[in-house]
């Protein structure tokens, strides 16, 4: 009997440690602070490879503007116009901060194209050849009449329709020509002339 007694005290007495020990490492854990990982920094409008066609990445960037990427396409054109999407609109601006319709658009060309554009749209409309729609290509210009009937606002042509240009409303981004607003101020697309037409057209 007086066996039985201790027996029984002996498990009460390991059940009771047993509980404590539980609620000390419950207490442990619940105040723990747990460091998350560090993820890796984001760099998918300054890493090239955003622009492989091998790579997870281009496929998405290519769903994301709606653009038909291939290997064919001028990887510096993109890598440049990546670098300035959501950049906000900015009348005379020429930064990060801010930019204009054709402050980006001279940026762009003199990143990518080495080529030294005028600080304003109807300027630049002068320096192209007219092209038909049929005949665009990425890299040619696109020029809309949207305030009193004269070349106001212009972007870069990418293919698919699409354009990239700085917009007063929503800064850089891709729009396409079939939508409503700009298939109502189209005007012409250009492709800027050479060096040497330049200088004839100056001459003449």
């Amino acid at each position: 009997m007086k066996r039985g007694i201790k027996v029984a005290i002996l498990l009460l007495s390991l059940l009771c440690v047993g509980s404590q020990y539980s609620s000390a490492q419950f207490s442990k854990s619940k105040n723990r602070k747990y460091k998350l990982p560090d993820l890796p920094e984001k760099e998918v409008f300054k890493d090239k490879g955003v622009l492989d066609p091998d790579t997870l990445r281009f496929q998405f960037h290519s769903q994301k503007t709606g653009l038909s990427l291939d290997t064919a396409a001028n990887l510096d054109l993109y890598y440049q116009m990546y670098e300035w999407l959501g950049t906000r609109y900015r009348f005379g601006g020429e930064s990060k901060k801010g930019i204009d319709c054709s402050g980006f658009t001279g940026v762009i060309y003199e990143n990518v194209y080495k080529r030294t554009l005028p600080r304003d749209s109807r300027s630049m409309y002068k320096m192209t050849r007219p092209i038909s729609k049929e005949e665009m290509k990425e890299g040619d210009l696109v020029f809309f009449r949207i305030r009193r009937g004269q070349v106001s606002h212009v972007g870069i042509y990418l293919g698919d329709n699409k354009f990239v240009h700085s917009s007063t409303s929503s800064g850089v981004i891709i729009s396409d020509l079939r939508e409503d607003y700009y298939r109502r101020y189209f005007y012409k697309a250009g492709r800027l002339k050479s060096p040497t037409e330049v200088v004839e057209d100056v001459r003449d």
